[in-house]
């Protein structure tokens, strides 16, 4: 060895000693810096910031006009922080895109922010000024007319009782007068009860921060309309005293006179009565009693107000708590949704009533064990500004009514798989009320599950009732497909899930990449040529596919069962969704019975990060598009952020999966191997 050898030698490892201690020195000092919040920032790999509102917010808040306040009333002791966080991320996303938009957190638990909750009290009262004032006169005049009838009645209730002696014996009229008269004289002495009930629904209170208008209203309205009855009722008698021929003069002339009196003191409350009655409904008493119940949003435009409670913004059961403490369920989607449809209710007269109509004896708008309910799309719908109600036909339950302006929306609910071939009273009954809403011109939503009638040469009744549409479900056939679950092994699936929605349909390009499963599809057929004065447009469609076929036994074990031969397998696109309008009448037909059941429509899966998202969540979708085209609200139709929540790699066929395989098994380590020689190759020289 050589004697240059050594301090070569020791000059290497002192090099190297020197290497890693600078490399520990700037490890060190980079923790030290990255550890200062001072010195920290948020890089995002995407072209927008970590969240990103979807198209269809974006959009709304462009068009808004005026000035618009989200207040935000929490508890930040009780609000979770990672929740919390995701709502500020939400509101701060707003604020970015509309610069109109003030966002405001009032704290219910901090004595410092009862000067914004105080100024947010005074705005609402600013946005329904003229509503207030109408119902402040309606209800003053109301108030006079019933302390002229407490006057009235301490005059009038002895006088009566004292008239009724001189009615000849035996008269008809005589007991129910009397019990008039003893009811006239409570009112004397206990009517101040319902002065004071109202005047107490006036004021303000910690736990009533806004009036109850609606409640002073109620209570008036009724007392002065039972009044105005009654009254009413003992003129007519004085007017039948006064024609009798056997009283005497006197008790005539007074009859006259006292027929005058309570004429004019009846059709005084009634008309005080009428107009409160005539008062449209006040939006801010409905925002005042959320607010009274505690932690809520309140959105505010130029006009108008909406309520967004803390059951919905912060859903106990849609939070699942991790070890760690943190939230589970990513909420910015959620909130950005609920915020969303707040501000396009408020820019609408009157969102549409959805109303669910079915023959099943129970409610379906409850949690069950099967979860074949309807409580996913009917939290949907609400969350989005639509009200929901619930028709059982089964109960003979009546018919939900609209509001005047309101556009209502019926969605059947086909029946369960039939026992027997002999339809229930329920279901003739559910057959004849959509056809006769059908005939009305109403927007319906129907949806069409198979059956075992035409298996046995029965005619179904519930498959032909969009006919005079063009429409018709073959509810005799099943869509089925094999898929293979192992070498030389294949399983027969039941359902359809579809992703690409290749249509120039509203209600397609709202939900086309989201991902919305049909169970036990059937074939819908459209005529060949529309009936006179219809359109139609198919939604959805199940492409042809090697691997497809039409059953007509679908009973039994499916599971096992052979394919049939390939030329009898399917050729052509089989409608699943349909959509037809004739002049102002819409309806749409899905060839599925079970799709918008909670069981279909509210599975999540685990998505990274402690998250999960909706399987299905074109079924949300689907849902929210067809009510909005049904009412003619086109412009409500987008997708909406709970379907972007997680984003779906769209129009990957068999081909792409196989090369993308290649490239991930063969290419990228060949790729290394080659980058490895090169080096090579350039340091031998």
């Amino acid at each position: 060895m050589s004697d240059n050898a050594i301090p070569q030698r020791s000059l290497s490892i002192a090099h190297l000693v020197f290497f890693l201690m600078c490399v520990l020195g700037i490890v060190v000092s980079a923790n030290y810096f990255a550890m200062r919040p001072e010195w920290r920032t948020r890089l995002d790999a995407t072209k927008t910031r970590a969240y990103s509102l979807s198209p269809q917010t974006r959009q709304l808040l462009t068009d808004l006009k005026g000035p618009w306040t989200i207040a935000l009333i929490v508890s930040e002791n009780r609000l979770d922080r990672a929740m919390g966080k995701q709502i500020d991320e939400v509101l701060g996303r707003y604020t970015a895109a509309a610069s109109n938009i003030n966002v405001t957190r009032i704290d219910i638990d901090d004595p410092s922010t009862l000067p914004q909750y105080d100024q947010l009290l005074a705005q609402l009262q600013s946005v329904y000024r003229d509503q207030v004032q109408a119902y402040d006169s309606a209800l003053d005049e109301g108030a006079e007319s019933f302390n002229a009838l407490l006057l009235f009645a301490q005059q009038r209730s002895a006088e009566l009782e004292l008239f009724l002696t001189k009615l000849p014996a035996g008269d008809t009229d005589a007991d129910l007068v009397q019990k008039r008269a003893g009811v006239l004289g409570m009112l004397a002495d206990q009517g101040g009860l319902v002065i004071a009930e109202v005047a107490k629904a006036r004021k303000m209170s910690d736990a009533r921060p806004v009036p109850d208008y609606e409640g002073a209203r109620s209570i008036l309205a009724q007392g002065l309309s039972q009044w105005a009855l009654e009254l009413d009722d003992l003129a007519e008698f004085f007017n039948r005293t006064m024609k009798r021929s056997d009283v005497e003069p006197p008790v005539r002339q007074y009859a006259d006179a006292a027929r005058e009196e309570y004429a004019e003191m009846a059709e005084r409350l009634a008309s005080s009565a009428d107009a409160l009655k005539l008062l449209p409904e006040l939006e801010l008493s409905g925002i005042g009693e959320q607010l009274g119940a505690g932690e809520a949003a309140v959105i505010i435009s130029p006009t108008r107000a909406a309520v967004i409670p803390s059951t919905l913004l912060f859903p106990k059961s849609n939070v699942r708590q991790k070890q760690d403490g943190g939230i589970s369920f990513d909420q910015r989607f959620r909130g950005e949704q609920l915020l969303s449809a707040a501000i396009r209710s408020l820019n609408v007269p009157h969102m549409p009533l959805v109303v669910f109509l079915h023959a099943e004896e129970n409610t379906l708008l409850q949690r069950r064990e099967r979860k074949d309910e309807l409580v996913g799309v009917t939290a949907i719908l609400r969350s989005s500004r639509f009200e929901v109600a619930e028709w059982m036909i089964a109960k003979n339950g009546e018919r939900p009514k609209p509001k005047p302006g309101q556009k209502a929306v019926f969605v059947v609910v086909p029946p369960p798989p039939a026992r027997s071939l002999e339809p229930t009273q329920a279901m003739t009954a559910l057959v004849q009320t959509v056809k006769q809403l059908i005939s009305e011109g109403q927007p319906v939503l129907l949806s069409i599950g198979p059956s075992l009638l035409p298996k046995y040469g029965q005619s179904d009744p519930y498959a032909t009732m969009a006919s005079e549409f063009g429409v018709a479900a073959d509810t005799g056939l099943l869509l089925l497909e094999t898929t293979p679950v192992a070498e030389g092994q294949a399983s027969t699936t039941l359902g359809q899930a579809i992703n690409n929605f290749d249509s120039d349909s509203a209600i397609a390009r709202a939900i086309d990449g989201q991902q919305t499963y049909f169970g036990m599809p059937i074939p819908l057929r459209l005529s060949a040529e529309p009936p006179a004065g219809t359109n139609q447009e198919m939604v959805a469609a199940i492409k042809a596919d090697s691997s497809r076929w039409l059953e007509k036994d679908w009973t039994g074990d499916l599971a096992s069962r052979e394919p049939p031969p390939l030329e009898t397998r399917l050729k052509e696109a089989v409608p699943m969704v349909i959509a037809a309008e004739r002049g102002t009448q819409r309806i749409i037909v899905v060839g599925s019975g079970g799709w918008m059941a909670s069981n279909v429509a509210d599975p999540v899966v685990e998505v990274g990060g402690g998250r999960v998202a909706l399987v299905n969540p074109g079924n949300h979708e689907l849902m929210l598009a067809s009510v909005a085209w049904l009412a003619g609200m086109d412009d409500l139709i987008a997708a909406g952020p709970l379907g972007q929540e997680i984003p779906r790699l769209r129009d990957v066929t068999p081909e792409d999966r196989v090369l993308w395989g290649w490239i991930l098994i063969a290419a990228v380590p060949a790729a290394c191997l080659l980058l490895a020689g090169i080096v090579f190759l350039v340091r031998r020289r």
